[in-house]
């Protein structure tokens, strides 16, 4: 029976450790076969500490599909001494719109004058910006205005939508160095998918820095943590789940692709919406080395809300470039994102 079992853990880890690499708009159960890993691995520690002391069969099954699945670790947690130097410091912060819709813990603006402020300070020469918001005619949401008074004079802002007011949501890209070029990612039929890139000159060298924001995961978190509310409304939840593998998983192709084309070392910076565990994530990682992973530590979570528990903020580069330090600013609460910094060299 044991061998049996053994038998059926090991092709359902297997299956759910490959499930990372096959595009969920081609078999959308990939997208929640690879949700289970971290249960997984758990799964094969916690049986490895109890056969630890016999060192029979079973602690080397459960070891092996532990060595096998050392990637899964690595993207996890990690371990890393930041160096001194770098020659760019580049910020990716999803503001939340600088929460100008939100009321709760913002009466009179507060949270959003502190993040505004907060995001103007910064000294990262290079800003990236998801949720961007941006009122010309307000005293408070003159974002633009303020960037640009502060030093970062040169941007490349995609608005995705306008309210009553003209106020202008979407991705945002701002820095001090000169930019040369501008693009965004689109889809075959004209589509943009959130996601731009702007070419920036740093004295004989070109670099591009994208900024992406993927489909939301657009879940209620309180669905989710509540048994009784996710027994309601599992199939509504798992609708959105299926809805948002599929539509990130193709806007990450078409960014894969631009990647592919780019002549220029390269950062992206971005909120993913996917944990470290999913196809986006590991498209990407075979292609660029992840901030976090190389000079992160801890569990680097970049979600502020219920969910306490996710990395979906990153940050990628290309071999070229050498990272110095990498840091989430968790002290730095004013959204449902903390923000992300890195120093870079080449």
């Amino acid at each position: 029976m044991k061998k049996k079992l053994r038998i059926v853990f090991f092709i359902v880890t297997i299956v759910c450790y490959l499930s990372v690499f096959i595009s969920p708009d081609l078999l959308w159960l990939t997208g929640f076969l690879s949700l289970s890993i971290p249960l997984i691995i758990f799964t094969h520690f916690l049986f490895l500490i109890i056969y630890i002391k016999s060192l029979k069969r079973g602690f080397f099954f459960h070891l092996v599909m532990i060595i096998i699945g050392f990637a899964f670790i690595k993207v996890s947690y990690s371990i890393s001494k930041n160096n001194e130097g770098g020659i760019l410091k580049v910020l990716s912060y999803n503001v939340r719109v600088f929460n100008s819709y939100a009321n709760y813990k913002n009466e009179a603006h507060i949270s959003s004058k502190k993040m505004i402020g907060w995001s103007v300070d910064n000294d990262s020469p290079i800003k990236c910006f998801q949720e961007y918001y941006n009122n010309d005619k307000s005293d408070i949401f003159n974002i633009k205005y303020r960037l640009v008074n502060a030093g970062w004079k040169n941007h490349h802002f995609k608005i995705v939508l306008r309210d009553r007011d003209k106020a202008e949501f979407g991705v945002a890209i701002y820095s001090k160095l000169p930019i040369i070029n501008k693009g965004e990612i689109h889809s075959d039929n004209g589509e943009f998918l959130n996601s731009i890139f702007a070419d920036i000159l740093i004295g004989d060298d070109t670099i591009r820095i994208y900024n992406t924001h993927l489909e939301s995961m657009s879940i209620n978190e309180d669905n989710v943590l509540d048994t009784d509310k996710l027994a309601k409304s599992y199939k509504d939840t798992g609708y959105r789940l299926r809805k948002g593998f599929i539509s990130r998983a193709k806007q990450v192709k078409a960014l894969v692709e631009s990647i592919k084309k780019c002549p220029y070392k390269m950062i992206l910076c971005g909120d993913l919406n996917e944990i470290p565990y999913s196809y986006p994530y590991f498209s990407l990682r075979s292609l660029l080395n992840n901030a976090f992973e190389k000079a992160g530590n801890g569990f680097g979570f970049s979600y502020n809300g219920k969910l306490f528990f996710l990395r979906i903020d990153n940050q990628f580069f290309s071999d070229e470039i050498e990272i110095h330090s990498f840091m989430t600013h968790r002290n730095i609460d004013y959204s449902d994102h903390f923000p992300l910094t890195a120093t870079y060299s080449w």
